[in-house]
């Protein structure tokens, strides 16, 4: 193979690999609860470990393979929570108050609440919160939540009317608090 070919063949090769997502699959399960019953639980499997989390009582899931995500749906259907895994922010999230300029941008419309911090049994995490106007005198709220992995990153949003606000917060509370790292096997070095 010529020298030319082979120099344009491995910055293909570097680039594919470059813009590669990591694994994505999500293995449904119920564990039992110590009160009894049994808990939906999604494994979220990766090429940087296992995580798991509890799908939020009266909600639904539906896994996207397709954009690495787990979109959760109110039985009333009045709220929307979604997880995505990006290859943004991989080992560490920006400074709270670059991630909430780059947020910003992307609720554009919206009206910033408040900017804190949020916690998982993964770490500490970056947490957002907008009004954003919708038709018939309507306000959505909004909690966008990012948490950091070595692969990337972890988005967890919230979105309801906000007079279902107070119940649907507490489901995603409850997400983002059931959220862990299973296993530390096979994750990759860097």
């Amino acid at each position: 193979m010529p020298k030319a070919y082979l120099l344009i063949f491995l910055v293909f090769a570097a680039a594919v690999s470059a813009t590669a997502q990591p694994a994505f699959k999500v293995t449904p399960t119920e564990e039992k609860m110590i009160e009894g019953g049994a808990a939906s639980v999604l494994i979220i499997e990766t090429d940087y470990g296992s995580f798991s989390l509890r799908a939020p009582r009266e909600y639904g899931a539906q896994i996207r393979d397709s954009d690495q995500s787990i979109i959760f749906t109110s039985q009333a259907g009045s709220s929307v929570i979604t997880l995505k895994m990006t290859t943004n922010y991989a080992g560490k999230l920006p400074k709270q108050d670059e991630l909430r300029d780059i947020v910003v941008q992307k609720y554009a419309t919206a009206s910033l609440a408040q900017a804190s911090t949020c916690f998982t049994s993964c770490g500490a995490g970056s947490m957002f919160e907008f009004f954003q106007p919708a038709a018939g005198n309507t306000t959505i709220r909004i909690k966008d939540a990012y948490l950091s992995f070595a692969g990337g990153s972890f988005e967890f949003t919230l979105q309801c009317d906000s007079r279902d606000y107070d119940k649907n917060r507490l489901s995603f509370a409850w997400l983002l608090n059931s959220f862990r790292l299973q296993a530390e096997a096979g994750i990759k070095q860097e």
